[in-house]
């Protein structure tokens, strides 16, 4: 019997990253070697503290048990003091905060207790492909907002047609922006806020990479005034604590948005093994240096690939956080994926092609610095002159 796929799942492009993942199999079938530089899963060890406290943890018989949907109090209450230390904001532990399975199956469930079918979701492009996916399994239109870099990779909200406004019941946003690395200022943040209770729209705020910066500090949405009648953040211990593979996470905001969350996922989980909370809540209660220490050797991966980068004419790129650098395609060559495919074949390098976040990434190709300066030198060494 043909299996015939649902009409959602008709709609939705082939996930970016797993076509990826799909070029990296064969080239390794083929027993060719290759430089990654594709995917944000960091090449750093977790905190020994936290790898402990799993291992101890996990022995624990009830630990071993079905997990509370609203997660364990004790990792609310380190998120809790966590949040307030570092953006000076008060949150109720036990109607502001929803631990997570990764912050991705937050940002993608929130549109199933939110959005009817023919609703607008509005999108970043370039942005995160799971934006997108969310919007198109709740049965959503889709408007692309364009970060463009004239304007400093933050959405124009004034060319977002009135009749999309009022039909919106989600922006997504991410900054610590990938892919372009953009952060968002206070000012901004205002406007975003002031916007979406104009026009009664959920601002999803995607905060995974709040801790990967250089310079300024990122913001946290909640630090507006008014953001929690419209507002819920996202956070991952994936990018800041190098821990992609726990699968951990968590939303905040006002009670009434985290509490739908909820709702959608008691009916499609059973809450995070017991001693992954535990990891988590390690790492947010002791986490040292170990983050200083991070953002330390992804600035000097930073600096090192981009100086390199200029000195073979890719002058221009943006780095200003993650550990991505966002470039613009050498003159001449106008397709991305025309481009990622030349450094596969031509270079042996695996990059991501611009137009794979949206339309409005065409003209890029992002690098991740999620390997060591040694090897991100043998990839400039294999670009030579481009």
């Amino acid at each position: 019997m043909k299996i015939e796929w649902s009409h959602r799942l008709q709609q939705l492009p082939p996930y970016l990253f797993a076509e990826i993942d799909k070029q990296k199999s064969e080239l390794r079938k083929k027993g060719i070697k290759f430089i990654d530089l594709s995917i944000g899963d960091p090449d750093i060890l977790a905190p020994e503290k936290v790898i402990e406290a799993m291992y101890a943890s996990a022995k624990v018989k009830e630990n071993q048990k079905y997990a509370l949907d609203q997660g364990k109090a004790v990792l609310r209450a380190a998120i809790k003091k966590w949040f307030k230390k570092r953006f000076d904001v008060s949150l109720d532990e036990n109607k502001e905060i929803l631990p997570l399975i990764g912050s991705k199956e937050g940002l993608v469930h929130l549109p199933l207790g939110l959005v009817n079918k023919g609703d607008y979701v509005i999108v970043p492009s370039p942005g995160y492909p799971g934006y997108r996916g969310a919007a198109l399994f709740a049965g959503a239109n889709i408007f692309e907002a364009a970060l463009l870099e004239e304007n400093n990779f933050l959405p124009d909200l004034d060319k977002i047609p009135v009749e999309v406004r009022n039909k919106t019941k989600i922006i997504y946003l991410n900054y610590p922006n990938n892919p372009t690395t953009a952060l968002a200022p206070i000012s901004f943040l205002n406007n975003v806020v002031k916007f979406c209770s104009k026009y009664g729209i959920i601002l999803a705020y995607d905060n995974a990479y709040s801790e990967l910066y250089f310079n300024d500090k990122p913001h946290s949405i909640l630090e507006v005034k008014g953001a929690r009648e419209v507002a819920i953040e996202f956070h991952s211990l994936s990018k800041t604590f190098c821990m992609t593979g726990f699968r951990v996470g968590w939303a905040c905001g006002g009670s009434e948005l985290v509490g739908t969350l909820l709702k959608v996922k008691t009916n499609v989980d059973s809450g995070i093994f017991c001693a992954v909370q535990d990891a988590a809540r390690t790492a947010l209660e002791k986490e040292g240096t170990y983050v200083r220490d991070l953002r330390k050797e992804l600035k000097g991966r930073r600096d090192f690939f981009v100086e390199n980068l200029a000195k073979i004419g890719l002058k221009n790129t943006f780095s200003e956080s993650t550990f991505y650098v966002w470039t613009k395609l050498p003159r001449g060559i106008k397709s991305s994926i025309d481009f990622a495919k030349y450094l596969i074949n031509e270079k042996r390098i695996i990059a991501t092609p611009g137009v794979g976040f949206g339309k409005y990434g065409e003209g890029y190709i992002r690098f991740a610095l999620t390997v060591k300066k040694d090897i991100l030198k043998k990839a400039i060494d294999l670009l030579g002159a481009i």
